[in-house]
Order: C-alpha cells, then structure tokens, then sequence
C-alpha cells in the first residue's frame, strides 16, 4: 500500500485557498464599481397639455318661450384661446328681426322673464353692438328669425368666459327679446318685452 504524499497535499490546498481569495477579491471590487457608477437618469416626462379637472370649456342655455316654457333652442358657449366663441339656434319663435342679450341673472322663474335681471355688464359700460369697442359684455346684438320660426347665428366675444371671475357667463341669464336691439338706445336698445329666457350650465360631461 502506497504512503500518502503528506507534502503535496498540503502544497494543493494552499494553492486552491489562494486562488479562491483571489477570485472574492476580484467580486468585491466588481461589486464596489458598480455601486459607484452614476444612474442613468430617467427618461424625461411628456408636458402634460390635458385640460385640468374642473376648468370649464362649454356651456349651453337652454330656451323657453313665453309662461307656457315652451322649448325655443340653445345657446352654446365654448372657451378659445381668443374668447368666448357663442353659437344660438332657435326655434319655435315669431319670424322677424329680434335682440338677444345676456342677462346679470340666471333667473327665469318670472313670467315676464324680468328675474333675470338687466344686461350683464361688469364694466359699467355703454349699450352697444357686439362689434363696438364700448359695449355690455352681454351685447349679443340681433338674430334674425324665419318663416319657420328658426334663427342661427355665430359671434365671437372677448368679454366673456366660462372660468371665475367677473365675466363668467356661468349662472347667467340669456333672454330673446320681441323687438330688434337698436344698437344705440339707452341702457337696452328698446328690444322690448322679453320672449324666452334660458340660465347658462356648465355642459353635462366637461
């Protein structure tokens, strides 16, 4: 039977110790570098361009005509970067020339539509066209109403808005007049009695 070599075993497992202390060095260092390296930063977030939560951008107020609340249209207001742009189709009203105007107060439970106050005019200004430099904010100047009783008509407004403040149209009242708006008499352009009142909300939805 062969003698164990006492001597080359014990050279072997030195040997196999360095090597291994070595090797946990070398991790070590691996190890510490990385956690010296600088992060990639994060990708940069997109602007965010949504409109916020509770800014308002359309609005509409429904029309009834006379005590019998009967349905006379709507006028819609939507919020642009340049104003208010104002859209009004009615119906069911007396063919003619008639003025339409935005009212201080978002009452129509009168029968004579006088709940709603006189013209919005937060600046205290003259009456006026919708076109004049001086003029209410609620100057919508005229619609002209067909044989079928249906009118349209399309105007921008930088007097208005539908977020806070003074000129929020928000809550506010819009009545269709009898009569034509002059355009010049004082303080209401002698429109005459008030046909159909409609109180402006905020757009289901928006």
């Amino acid at each position: 039977m062969k003698k164990t070599n006492w001597t080359y075993l014990v050279a072997l497992v030195v040997t196999l110790s360095v090597a291994a202390a070595g090797c946990a060095k070398k991790e070590q260092a691996e190890a510490a570098d990385n956690d010296t390296a600088p992060a990639e930063a994060p990708p940069a977030e997109a602007p965010d361009t949504a409109v916020e939560a509770g800014e308002i951008t359309n609005a509409v107020a429904r029309l009834a005509l006379g005590a019998d609340r009967v349905d006379a249209g709507s006028i819609m207001f939507s919020q642009e970067s340049d104003g208010v742009k104002i859209v009004a189709h009615i119906v069911g009203a007396p063919p003619g020339t008639h003025g339409l105007h935005i009212h201080e107060i978002g009452d129509c439970s009168s029968d004579d539509f006088k709940s709603a106050g006189g013209h919005f005019n937060p600046t205290a200004a003259a009456h006026g066209a919708p076109e004049d430099a001086e003029r209410h904010a609620g100057d919508l100047g005229n619609i002209e109403i067909g044989e079928d009783g249906s009118g349209h008509l399309e105007l921008m407004s930088d007097m208005l808005s539908l977020g806070e403040g003074e000129n929020s149209v928000i809550g506010r009242g819009v009545i269709l007049h009898a009569k034509a708006d002059d355009l010049v008499s004082q303080p209401t352009g002698a429109a005459g009695a008030r046909l159909a009142c409609g109180v402006v909300v905020a757009e289901e939805g928006v």
